[in-house]
């Protein structure tokens, strides 16, 4: 905390690691109904957001990208973040009544288990363009995986996909063998991720993480 009794995200180590800014994400605080993380706490520092995205770019850095296609709601952050790296477009692939022109729609079930429907514009992706495709976070692959539906059934062409993290769930695995993939992960901690458990939330307190390096 500082002087005024307001947060600070922890600064950047000197010798930061690929995946330094991991150990900014926040442990769930509010039980079995959320999400196990909350990731989004690295963008709120900005050479945080910028070396994440970074990150995720290298495997592409030879690839041609038309547009970044971001998974609602998460992946418009990185999303964007990417596009805006790129110098490229942006387009938003919204769960299902968010969009006031014609759609492109796909039904597909997440981590929740329950049905649901992604859509995407008709005016914006055409044969042969080029997507890179971003979401927060893949764990078991259904929401990617519809994404990658939608694009593909307007006859884009998938580049690769993009995510903080991907979990090696059946679904994570699937996209892993059939696509070029980036996350953020160091290969030392895939499985604590794949636990569902992070050993630095031991340091994370009063919604305050400590300035350790991954």
């Amino acid at each position: 905390m500082n002087s005024e009794g307001q947060m600070e995200v922890s600064t950047v180590p000197a010798d930061k690691k690929r995946g330094w800014y991991l150990s900014l994400m926040a442990p769930n605080t509010k039980g079995p109904t959320f999400c196990w993380l909350d990731p989004s706490r690295l963008y709120c520092n900005a050479q945080a957001l910028a070396d994440c995205v970074k990150d995720l770019l290298s495997p592409f850095n030879t690839d041609s990208i038309d547009l970044v296609a971001g998974i609602d709601a998460m992946g418009f952050i990185l999303g964007a973040s990417i596009a805006t790296s790129l110098g490229k477009g942006f387009l938003a692939i919204r769960k299902a009544g968010h969009l006031c022109v014609a759609t492109q729609k796909q039904n597909y079930s997440d981590y929740t288990k329950r049905e649901k429907t992604l859509e995407v514009r008709l005016d914006v992706l055409k044969p042969g363009m080029r997507v890179l495709v971003v979401d927060q976070w893949i764990e078991t692959g259904g929401t990617m995986k519809a994404a990658i539906q939608l694009i593909e059934s307007l006859e884009a062409t998938v580049v690769g996909v993009a995510a903080v993290a991907i979990e090696n769930t059946e679904g994570g695995k699937w996209l892993k063998d059939n696509y070029t993939f980036s996350h953020c992960i160091p290969e030392e901690l895939q499985g604590q991720i794949d636990g569902k458990y992070l050993n630095f939330f031991k340091s994370f307190q009063d919604g305050y993480c400590d300035k350790r390096v991954i």
